[in-house]
């Protein structure tokens, strides 16, 4: 069986959730200033918040701000 690595979960996650987040904002904005500034803005501080959920919380990884995840347990 083919195995997915956690680093590769985690980038198909990221994609999905940013690709539906991008595709909603672009079909419901209606100011044009909004296509350039809104939509890509927002859409990367969802794949800031996804990248931090998946690897603090789903996966209990640091990014080497602290030395363990407060969320793993010993």
């Amino acid at each position: 069986m083919m195995q997915i690595t956690r680093r590769n979960l985690k980038r198909i996650i990221n994609l999905i959730v940013v690709l539906s987040f991008a595709i909603v904002g672009f079909i419901k904005v209606k100011h044009p200033l909004s296509y350039l500034v809104g939509v890509p803005i927002t859409t990367w501080v969802v794949y800031l918040l996804c990248n931090a959920m998946c690897t603090d919380i789903l996966f209990g990884e640091t990014l080497g701000c602290s030395e363990k995840s407060i969320y793993k347990e010993k």
